[in-house]
């Protein structure tokens, strides 16, 4: 069950940083992955990153230049998304880490 990896739930920090393997990227945004397959090649996928104030970004929104929230650590990308407020049935919460 895709759910149970999700980045809100229990073990999701230790499973996470386990796969880093012990070198911490310097932030990370949270990105909430829905659907399935590239769109490019006829998929239905629609991730989003989570923005200011809890809420996941739509597409108006990024248009507008609304920018993700960036986390110094996981520990605050993990307590994030556990107060995302506009989350989509079906949903899995992720991070998108960036070393430099």
């Amino acid at each position: 069950m895709p759910e149970a990896h999700s980045l809100e739930q229990p073990g999701a920090v230790g499973r996470i940083r386990a796969k880093w393997r012990g070198v911490e990227p310097t932030s990370m945004i949270v990105i909430e992955y829905c659907g399935d397959g590239d769109p490019a090649f006829g998929g239905a996928a629609d991730d989003r990153a989570l923005g200011p104030d809890g809420y996941i970004l739509r597409h108006e929104q990024r248009l507008l230049k609304i920018e993700p929230v960036e986390f110094a650590t996981l520990e605050d990308a993990h307590e994030a998304s556990k107060l995302v407020k506009n989350r989509r049935p079906q949903s899995m919460l992720g991070v998108a880490p960036t070393w430099r």
